[in-house]
């Protein structure tokens, strides 16, 4: 059980990582923009908070991108548009997650489970 959490642990750390580097440094021009990207849930938080989804999803046949966001009140989240809540969302699963990314970080905004 100690493996898992570590690796759970582990698995965070390089999303949060993977956010910062995608930061521009003028993070001032990419305030408030939208973006939507479509692909495999690779992690999902809801035992820290905020919670957290973590999507990976393909750029070319070689090169993939893997995007955190928070999870927050306003969030909606469907699956065959029906809200539900994020512990029913699965490793594995296929979503297309709209984000706006702020000076204070990444948010979803829609997640919408196949």
């Amino acid at each position: 059980m100690t493996r898992v959490r570590q690796a759970r642990g582990t698995l965070f750390a390089i999303a949060a990582l993977m956010m910062l580097l995608c930061t521009p440094p003028d993070s001032k021009a990419a305030s408030g923009r939208t973006y939507r990207v479509h692909g495999q849930v690779t992690a999902v938080n809801i035992t820290q908070s905020p919670h957290m989804i973590v999507v990976k999803t393909p750029l070319t046949k070689h090169d993939d991108m893997t995007v955190g966001a928070k999870v927050t009140g306003q969030t909606r989240i469907v699956r065959k548009g029906k809200r539900i809540g994020l512990q029913t969302i699965r490793v594995g699963e296929v979503v297309w997650l709209t984000y706006v990314k702020q000076r204070d970080g990444v948010f979803a905004r829609i997640i919408q489970v196949q």
